[in-house]
């Protein structure tokens, strides 16, 4: 019950802002979007930001958003090569390259950790089989 209790306040107190912002501006455009896909994607441009206490410029943001723009949008390679003066050979042996990237790209697995255990050499410490089982420890 605390549950709905909280969200019927959150909702009571953001109405304002909830509302669609295709009816608040005066003249929206042609085929404007509501804002609720935009916000759950900007989440990966903020982590690639925000990642190990980067710093940025103004350009190097700039850029970089629009490279993880292209990235999702799947039109980074389109502009990419837009703007490259190549013949259509040349563009093709590029885009060749390209989509062969993709095929070869690993995927991550998680790590499985390290295994532990203990080797019995069966010998004293001090010899050198002992010294060298203490250099693992």
């Amino acid at each position: 019950m605390e549950k709905v209790r909280q969200f019927k306040q959150y909702i009571l107190h953001n109405w304002s802002r909830i509302q669609d912002w295709r009816t608040v501006v005066k003249h929206p455009p042609k085929g404007a979007r509501r804002l609720g896909g935009m916000e759950s994607h900007q989440r990966h441009v903020t982590y690639r930001m925000k990642k190990r206490g980067m710093h940025w410029s103004d350009e190097g943001a700039e850029v970089m958003v629009k490279i993880k723009q292209g990235m999702l949008n799947h039109t980074l390679r389109k502009a990419y090569l837009k703007g490259q003066k190549r013949s259509v050979r040349e563009q093709r042996k590029v885009k060749q390259v390209i989509r062969m990237s993709t095929y070869l790209k690993q995927e991550t697995h998680p790590s499985i950790g390290v295994k532990q255990g203990s080797i019995s050499l069966y010998t004293a410490h001090s010899s050198a089989r002992g010294q060298l089982l203490k250099s693992f420890r």
